[in-house]
Order: C-alpha cells, then structure tokens, then sequence
C-alpha cells in the first residue's frame, strides 16, 4: 500500500461504505494526478507525493468534515448510543457477579443505582471526548488520533494504580467487589466497543441499503 493509499484511509475512515467507495476512486485519481504533475516539475516522487498530502489537508480534519457533512447529529447519536451501552454494559457486569457470588438472593439492580451510573457515565464520557478533540485539534499526532490508544491506555494505567489496593487488602473486597477498582479500564473498553459497533451497525449498513436501493432502480 502506497503512502496516497494510506493517506486516503484515513481521510475516509467509518464513512458508509458506498461513499467511501466512490469518493477514493475519484479523489485517488485526483491525488495520482496531482503528483503526477509535481514530479514533471522536477520533484522526486516521495517530496510529490508529501507536497500532495500538505496541500490536501489534515487527514484527521478531513475525515470529521465529512462526517459532519454526512451526518450533521452523528456525534451526538453515537454518543447517546455509546452512554446507553455502557450504562447496560457494567450493569450487566454487576448483575452476572452478583448472581455468580450470591445466587440465593434476588439479585436485582435498584433503579436509583441504574440512573446514577448513567450519568456517571455521561459525566466522564463528556469529559473524555472534549479531551480527545482538543488534543487532536492541537496535535497532529497519530497514535493520538487513535481512540482505542487514547481511551484504553490512560484507564488501563487507573486501573492499574487501583488494583494496588486490591493486592495490599485482599479482605476488604470480598463477593467480587475487586471488580469495582476495575471499572474505569471495563467502561472505557465497553465505550470503545459500543462506539465501534456504531459504525458497523448503522454507518456500513447505511451504505450497504443505499447501494441495494439503487440496484432496484
């Protein structure tokens, strides 16, 4: 894969696939042509091929314009989508530890426990993205670009430092109850999840039904 192949991924990463399909061959064309013309001025074909990329644009701002050109309320439907998912994520978590300890009690999930981890997870999901567009507006660097990096690393190392208490008093956490140290790194991971889900489920699909409506024509 050429170094215009990769850029182009990126430029056109989650969009439905029809879409995505149609605007890489156009805006591939676009790009060879380009280079093309760079190279008959002289340049060598990596300094062309950079010279391209510099002129198109920030692959990662690219990429959110075309979302938001194609889905004005994407970010916030996916993230509602994402909120609610963790939120029945870690309850369900809770509820199968409960069951598996104590499966002699009536293990239910109060329902003021259910709303007050929701917007637990509102709460830190909110911050948690203002975090990750601010860095990506102000640094253009890759492994930051990558949610699973940004997200996961940082909670994985919480959880970490968490479970030094878990190791130091182990009686303090009977029933399961270690799982709580681990919630961070577990809701990050559902959240990450659920944000890939929405892609496959809705965007890719939203691109595969276009393409079957226009078959029918």
């Amino acid at each position: 894969m050429n170094e215009l192949e990769r850029y182009l991924r990126q430029v056109l990463a989650d969009l439905p696939r029809e879409e995505r399909e149609d605007m890489h061959e156009e805006l591939y064309a676009h790009l060879m042509e380009h280079r093309n013309d760079l190279m008959g001025q002289g340049y060598s074909e990596a300094e062309a091929v950079d010279l391209v990329i510099q002129s198109f644009g920030n692959e990662t701002s690219i990429n959110h314009e075309l979302k938001r050109a194609m889905f004005p309320w994407l970010k916030i439907v996916r993230f509602v989508w994402s909120v609610f998912f963790v939120t029945a994520f870690l309850c369900l978590v809770s509820y199968g530890t409960m069951e598996f300890y104590h499966p002699e009690f009536p293990n239910t999930l109060p329902m003021e426990s259910i709303v007050g981890g929701f917007f637990i997870v509102v709460f830190l999901a909110v911050a948690a993205e203002a975090i990750y567009e601010a860095v990506n507006q102000q640094w253009n660097v890759k492994w930051l670009r990558n949610p699973w990096l940004f997200f996961l690393a940082p909670s994985l190392l919480f959880g970490a430092i968490e479970s030094r208490s878990w190791f130091n008093h182990p009686d303090q956490y009977p029933d399961g109850l270690w799982l709580d140290l681990f919630a961070i790194p577990i809701g990050a991971f559902a959240y990450l999840l659920a944000r890939q889900f929405f892609t496959v489920l809705f965007l890719n699909k939203t691109g595969a039904k276009n393409k079957r409506r226009r078959l029918i024509r």
